[in-house]
């Protein structure tokens, strides 16, 4: 996938940004009301376990709706009106895995996108928001972008953090786009540890996108990107500390985070630290990086890696090559 660049701006341009690949709430009055009602039907019988059965749909959506297979388990389990309760998210997440088997061609079963859909918005119906997000991978890789918004935007009022950052996401790439809204919901995301979206709204901040321009915010959301292991939050943490922007200049800090970067598979990062060893004398290492970078789609690291390549021996060339097909990328989050 080619990656895009920022606009053209005389500081935030060397900065990446890439291509997205990827209510029906009642009022707090009326779910109070609600909840009093359980209460006073619980303690007029108080030798009997409360029936959480009986709690309203929507409630129960709320509080498990975004939950992984083994936190459903797990809550089915506390007691039987629990497991009554849960049964229709528990049927999502069995769709919802035969809708990623259709989507990947995994389990015995041919790549079939059609059916893969129907299996995750099954799921969604019954209120499994990961489903809902799946769903809307699939409209928006088809073009639907507004059934995809819609399911995100089911999932994001649900408190489901990726469904909250590719609503916010969508945002800015919608026709027309909405940048202030993006900024809300890649927020809303980044509070709740999604690590693409702190990385989103870390380029919202550095460009005043929706948002007041701040390199400082910039720099602090693409830290924790960082941090929870979004490569090219990497890049662009140790860009901030090379330049200087919404950070101390620290060449220390800007060797250690393009290291990292390059070292999970970012193209840019291997070329730039390629040339960094090579600056330091470091031919074996520096042909390593910048043959990776190359192979990445980074034409220019070629033209110094056989620059390089003339000044060693057969013997460290071949060495090199077969560091480079040996190389595997550490786990990142993408």
């Amino acid at each position: 996938m080619n990656q895009k660049t920022l606009l053209d701006r005389s500081d935030a341009s060397r900065f990446i940004a890439f291509p997205f690949s990827k209510p029906d709430g009642r009022d707090a009055k009326t779910k109070s009301s609600r909840w009093s009602k359980v209460s006073s039907e619980s303690s007029s019988s108080p030798t009997n376990d409360p029936d959480f059965s009986a709690l309203p749909f929507d409630i129960l959506t709320k509080i498990a709706a975004p939950f992984n297979f083994p936190n459903l388990l797990a809550a089915s389990l506390v007691c039987r009106s629990w497991g009554d309760a849960l049964r229709a998210l528990r049927e999502a997440m069995v769709l919802l895995r035969q809708g990623k088997q259709f989507k990947h061609g995994r389990g015995g079963v041919g790549r079939n996108l059609e059916k893969a859909l129907v299996s995750f918005l099954k799921g969604a119906a019954r209120g499994s928001t990961l489903a809902m997000v799946d769903a809307g991978l699939v409209y928006w890789e088809r073009g639907q972008k507004e059934e995809a918004i819609a399911l995100y935007q089911k999932a994001a009022a649900l408190g489901d953090a990726a469904g909250q950052c590719n609503l916010g996401i969508s945002y800015l790439h919608a026709q027309p786009q909405n940048h202030k809204e993006a900024v809300k919901w890649l927020h809303q995301a980044s509070v709740g540890g999604h690590v693409r979206a702190q990385y989103q709204l870390a380029l919202c901040l550095h460009q005043g996108l929706g948002v007041e321009q701040n390199l400082q915010e910039a720099a602090r959301w693409y830290l924790k990107a960082a941090e929870g292991g979004y490569v090219r939050a990497m890049y662009n943490a140790s860009l901030c500390y090379t330049f200087g922007e919404g950070l101390s200049h620290s060449r220390r800090q800007a060797r250690k985070w393009m290291k990292r970067a390059a070292d999970r598979g970012h193209g840019k990062a291997q070329f730039e630290h390629g040339l960094a060893l090579f600056s330091e004398g470091e031919l074996l290492k520096a042909i390593v990086y910048l043959e990776l970078a190359t192979r990445s789609g980074e034409t220019a690291a070629t033209h110094v890696k056989n620059a390089i390549l003339q000044q060693l021996s057969a013997t460290s060339r071949d060495r090199a090559l077969l560091l480079t097909d040996n190389w595997r990328a550490l786990p990142s989050s993408r």
